[in-house]
């Protein structure tokens, strides 16, 4: 099997989660810009996370689109095997897998904190395998 094969279903995965993340951030981002009764339903889940959202008001929309727009470019790259999109998914798993560790240790969220950090350090130990990281090569356009 090529190198490329090898590890086509493990970066298949992280690709699926980043379009996850990317719909996800864009959902919430639209349900904060015209709050009604969906979004009601969705708050019991996070009751801290509405406290949160409303404190920033409209930029809370914003900035979740910023987050979907840079997972759904890191999807893009990592699905195209470029070296962007590479450092754009580590640099969101860190970065999420910090303030996951911030929660776990600082706000005592022990199951959100430690399974954001699992679940974030998961990806990153698979990124940073030099296997993996032959795969993002600079090609010519």
């Amino acid at each position: 099997m090529n190198r490329r094969g090898r590890h086509a279903t493990g970066l298949t995965v992280v690709t699926i989660f980043l379009v996850f993340a990317t719909l996800l951030a864009a959902f919430i981002g639209t349900l904060l810009l015209f709050p009604g009764k969906v979004l009601e339903s969705l708050w019991r889940f996070n009751p801290e996370a509405r406290a949160a959202f409303q404190s920033m008001g409209r930029l809370s929309s914003l900035l979740l689109f910023v987050v979907g727009a840079v997972a759904g470019g890191a999807a893009v790259g990592i699905h195209r095997r470029r070296q962007w999109g590479w450092w754009l998914a580590v640099l969101l798993f860190s970065v999420n897998g910090l303030g996951d560790l911030f929660s776990l240790l600082v706000m005592g969220r022990i199951l959100q904190g430690a399974s954001g950090v699992v679940v974030s350090g998961s990806f990153l130990f698979y990124l940073m395998r030099s296997t993996v990281r032959e795969q993002f090569t600079i090609r010519e356009l």
